[in-house]
């Protein structure tokens, strides 16, 4: 019943138009995309989250269907990689295992807005050797997070994420992604958790797509994961309820991907986020939680904005 649903959803509203107007979706991204810019210029702020921002700016200019947001990103993008290069030149001696992992994504990032350094990639090779994957993730991949272990969804979710970077840059992180993402079904289901629980099984929802989809570049079949769509629905709805920007950001930008943009949850989503943007571009933090401040101002992008899919994904990676 609920993949009925989703299907009903996802298709049979396919001529109502966008409650919100481009002009205003257009000028609250600007905004964002401006706080970004702002974030990525302080050497402060680059070197506590410059490997996120890399991978932001690089996500926006290569899924964008706004060709101008798409070719602004990918300047600000190389411009903070020119510059990450300069201070990520070798792999400190004494690189913890999360160390690692942040030199990686952040290196492929570079990479792929077009400044890349083999030596460096070398020396990060070497240095992830040291390593296991419960070093990287908490877990050991050949028996799965334990089912019992309140923190379980936050560790396969890390687990996601640091094997998709490790494969994608060609550097063994512990496992590889199709190790990791094995577990789904026993992580199932994600709804009916209750505190903290509840939100690291949504994340870990949003990032089984992201991870699935190379953060948004493929649409994802509706009939992939049924179960987990609904339940990010029903977030959606819970989000915009409690007034969370970021979780109405990830779940606007997942359930896009897998054709709900037409949804009138989805409209309701884009709403609340056009009526609670901050005056500088953000939508949550401050001066005294940077993180969160630019996590919101890029999940509020991705939320608003309209993306340039290539392909789908039909199946889950098999080992």
């Amino acid at each position: 019943m609920r993949f009925l649903l989703c299907l009903i959803a996802a298709f049979g509203l396919a001529n109502q138009s966008l409650a919100a107007p481009p002009d205003a979706r257009d000028a609250a991204i600007n905004r964002a995309l401006l706080f970004l810019q702002r974030t990525a210029s302080n050497d402060v702020g680059v070197a506590r989250f410059g490997a996120d921002i890399l991978w932001c700016f690089y996500t926006i200019s290569h899924t964008a269907a706004d060709r101008t947001l798409s070719a602004s990103a990918a300047r600000m993008g190389r411009e903070l990689a020119l510059r990450w290069r300069k201070t990520h030149q070798h792999v400190p001696a004494k690189a913890t295992a999360n160390d690692v992992f942040l030199l990686v994504s952040g290196a492929y990032s570079a990479d792929r807005l077009g400044v890349p350094d083999p030596r460096f990639k070398s020396e990060l090779r070497d240095a992830a050797r040291k390593f296991s994957a419960k070093d990287f993730f908490g877990f050991d991949p050949a028996r799965g997070p334990r089912l019992d272990d309140p923190t379980r969804y936050d560790l396969w979710c890390e687990g996601l994420i640091t094997t998709y970077f490790g494969d994608a840059y060609g550097i063994f992180l512990g496992a590889h992604y199709h190790d990791v993402a094995q577990w789904l079904p026993q992580l199932r289901p994600f709804a009916g958790h209750e505190g903290d629980t509840d939100f690291d099984a949504f994340y870990a929802a949003t990032h089984l797509i992201y991870t699935l989809n190379r953060y948004n570049e493929r649409r994802i079949s509706v009939t992939l994961l049924p179960d987990e769509i609904a339940f990010l629905r029903g977030k959606l709805a819970d989000a915009i309820d409690d007034e969370n920007p970021e979780m109405v950001g990830e779940a606007l930008d997942c359930l896009k991907s897998a054709g709900f943009e037409r949804d009138p949850q989805v409209r309701k989503g884009i709403e609340f986020l056009l009526a609670s943007q901050n005056d500088d571009g953000s939508w949550a933090g401050g001066p005294d939680d940077p993180y969160t401040a630019y996590h919101s101002a890029w999940t509020g992008i991705d939320g608003l904005r309209d993306y340039h899919f290539h392909g789908k994904v039909k199946h889950l990676p098999a080992r």
